[in-house]
């Protein structure tokens, strides 16, 4: 049997429910609380001392060393990304050959398209809200990131035309501004205080950004 050692990636809601299905399938695994952009150079101490006939899965951990050869590596975003390509933890769930419940089907869903995506199944609002707070919670969201999340779009929203608008926020976390506009805007640009600049909305737009800004 195939012994695999998991690594996670940013926390999220998605990352949270893979470490509740490791722990209650006991499988090992290494999760350092890592934010957004986590590496695998992150658990680096950890792939050093791994047995030969262990199978190392990196969940959402961005390649910036060598992979060993046997590595598993599980990811949805980036160059990942695609259409009808498995969020991470329906990855992980094929990999461990177990079915998901509805709500870490729901779950997924929300990492691949956020509330829309949820909608598209049938979520019901509470639903909604209990996976949205959960995520928010999961990235470090705190009470006042979400007032200056609301502050930011009553007070610092430019509408740049139909569908598009961009938000001077006051938080780093974006999630708080693009959970209070996704319904009416498909574009949302968010610059932050760390002058972060970024993008909410269709794919084919964080492509031509991707292939415009990239080095």
């Amino acid at each position: 049997m195939t012994r695999y050692i998991f690594f996670l990636g940013g926390s999220d809601a998605e990352m949270a429910e893979i470490r509740s299905i490791l722990t209650e399938k006991n499988s090992l695994f290494h999760d350092r609380g890592l934010s957004w952009g986590a590496k695998i150079s992150d658990y680096a101490s950890e792939i050093s001392v791994l047995s030969h006939d262990a199978v190392p899965v990196f969940v959402e951990l961005a390649p910036d060393t060598a992979i060993p050869e046997n590595a598993v590596v599980i990811d949805h975003h980036d160059e990942h990304a695609g259409k009808g390509r498995k969020a991470s933890i329906e990855q992980t769930a094929d990999l461990l050959g177990i079915d998901l419940d509805l709500r870490q089907r729901l779950i997924a869903a929300n990492d691949r398209g956020h509330i829309r995506a949820m909608r598209a199944m049938g979520a019901s609002e509470a639903e909604i809200r209990e996976i949205r707070e959960m995520d928010r919670t999961a990235q470090g969201v705190t009470a006042e990131d979400e007032r200056l999340a609301e502050r930011s779009v009553r007070e610092r929203m430019d509408i740049l035309g139909e569908g598009a608008v961009f938000v001077e926020s006051l938080t780093e976390r974006i999630s708080p501004v693009t959970d209070r506009l996704w319904d009416r805007f498909e574009h949302i640009f968010v610059h932050t205080p760390e002058k972060k600049f970024l993008y909410s909305g269709k794919g084919y737009v964080i492509q031509r950004l991707k292939d415009r800004f990239s080095a």
